[in-house]
C-alpha cells in the first residue's frame, strides 16, 4: 500500500513540476515578446556585454516580471492540474479497476495525495511570503529605464522622482535645458499625499552634478496643517533643486499591502478601531495571503471529481471540460468575493476563506455520490 501511495505522490508531484515549467516557459515567451524594447534598454543601463552578460540580464527580468505576477496564481493552477492528471491518467490506464480488484478503497490513494498537495499548499505559502514578495519589491522599487535619467528627446512629458511630480513642455538635449516646466512636491509621511510646494519655470537648466538650476521661477507654498490657507507666494532666482536629496527608493514599503506578513498583520489591528477603505484593502490582502496553503487545497481537491470521472474510455474532453470551467468558477466567485468586500457588501476575509471552503464542500458532495 505504501508504493501505491509513493507512486500516486510521484506522478502528482511530477505532473506539477511539469505543468508550472510549461506554463512558466509560455509565459514568458509572452512576456519576452512584449517587452523587447523595455529589455533593450534595460541591457544598456546596465551595460550587458557579451552573450552571457545580456542572458543573465534577460534572466533576471524575465524571472522578476513572473515572480511577481504570475507565480502566485500559477502555484494552484498547476497544482489543479496535476491532481486532474493523476487520478484521470491511473482512469485512463486502468489502475483504479486494478486497485478495487485488490480489495483498496480508492480513498487510501486519494488521500496520501492530498496529504502531499498539504505540504505543496504550505511550500507556496513560504514561497508567496519570500520570492513572490521579494519580487514584488524589486519591481516597485527599481525604475527599469533608471530614474536618474531624463529622456531629453521627449516632448510634453512627466518625470517623477519620489515626492516630486514634475511636467515638462519641451527638452532640448544640447543645452540640458527643460522648457515649461511645472513642478509638484507632495509631502511625505504624515503629510503624504498634500501638496507642499508648486514651482513654475519658464526653463530649468539641469547642471553636471544632477542638481536643477532655475533661472527665475513663481513659488507657491502651501501649509499641510492648514490646507484652506491662503498660499505663500514668491518670485524666486537662482533657485536650485536637489534631487539627489529625494530618497532613491520612495517606494519602497510605502504600500503595507506588500509588507511582510507580520508587519502586514500589525497594520491590520492598528487600522481595526478605525474602518476606512484603507484598512478594509489591508485586512483583505491579509485573508489573501494567509489563505493561500487552504486555497491550494481546495483547488487539488475540487479537481478529484474530475479525475476520477475518466474511466477506462479514456474520455478526456468530457472531464477536462467540466475541471475547466469549476477553475473558471472558483476564480470568478474569488474575484466576485474580492470585489464586494471592497465595496463593503460583505464582511473582509469571507471571500478569502468562504471560496475554499464551499469549493471543499461541493468537491466533497461529488466524492461521496461517487462513494469513493
Amino acid at each position: 500500500m505504501r508504493i501505491l501511495s509513493h507512486y500516486f505522490i510521484a506522478r502528482f508531484y511530477g505532473s506539477f513540476l511539469t505543468v508550472l515549467v510549461a506554463a512558466m516557459g509560455i509565459l514568458a515567451t509572452v512576456e519576452l515578446v512584449l517587452n523587447l524594447e523595455e529589455l533593450a534598454s534595460l541591457r544598456d543601463a546596465e551595460g550587458s556585454t557579451g552573450p552571457a552578460g545580456r542572458l543573465a540580464t534577460s534572466m533576471a527580468f524575465l524571472w522578476t516580471r513572473l515572480a511577481s505576477l504570475y507565480l502566485s496564481d500559477l502555484l494552484p493552477v498547476a497544482a489543479f492540474a496535476a491532481t486532474f492528471l493523476t487520478f484521470a491518467i491511473a482512469g485512463r490506464q486502468l489502475e483504479w479497476i486494478a486497485i478495487e480488484a485488490s480489495g483498496i478503497r480508492p480513498l487510501r490513494v486519494i488521500l496520501p495525495v492530498i496529504a502531499a498537495a498539504g505540504l505543496l499548499g504550505i511550500g507556496a505559502g513560504i514561497l508567496g511570503e519570500t520570492v513572490v514578495l521579494r519580487a514584488r519589491h524589486i519591481r516597485l522599487v527599481e525604475n527599469r529605464f533608471d530614474p536618474d535619467e531624463i529622456e531629453l528627446e521627449r516632448r510634453a512629458f512627466w518625470y517623477h522622482r519620489g515626492p516630486i511630480i514634475t511636467n515638462i513642455g519641451h527638452a532640448d538635449p544640447a543645452a540640458r535645458t527643460l522648457h515649461d516646466v511645472e513642478l509638484f512636491e507632495r509631502g511625505v509621511g504624515d503629510d503624504s499625499g498634500r501638496i507642499l510646494r508648486i514651482i513654475r519655470a519658464p526653463a530649468v537648466r539641469i547642471l553636471p552634478d544632477g542638481r536643477w538650476h532655475f533661472d527665475e521661477a513663481l513659488v507657491w507654498r502651501f501649509d499641510p496643517k492648514d490646507p484652506l490657507a491662503e498660499p505663500r507666494f514668491e518670485n524666486a532666482r537662482h533657485l536650485e533643486l536637489d534631487l539627489e536629496s529625494v530618497p532613491r527608493n520612495p517606494l519602497e514599503n510605502a504600500d503595507p499591502a506588500i509588507a511582510p506578513l507580520e508587519t502586514l498583520a500589525h497594520y491590520v489591528s492598528s487600522l481595526a478601531d478605525t474602518p476606512s477603505p484603507q484598512g478594509r484593502r489591508l485586512a483583505q490582502a491579509y485573508h489573501q495571503r494567509l489563505s493561500r496553503p487552504v486555497s491550494l487545497l481546495a483547488l487539488c481537491w475540487l479537481a478529484l471529481p474530475f479525475g476520477i470521472h475518466v474511466d477506462r474510455r479514456g474520455r478526456f474532453a468530457p472531464a477536462a471540460t467540466g475541471a475547466l470551467l469549476a477553475l473558471s468558477g472558483y476564480f470568478a466567485l474569488s474575484s466576485a468575493g474580492a470585489a464586494l468586500t471592497r465595496l463593503t457588501a460583505i464582511p473582509v476575509g469571507l471571500a478569502s476563506w468562504g471560496t475554499p471552503v464551499l469549493a471543499l464542500i461541493l468537491a466533497g458532495m461529488a466524492l461521496v455520490r461517487r462513494r469513493v
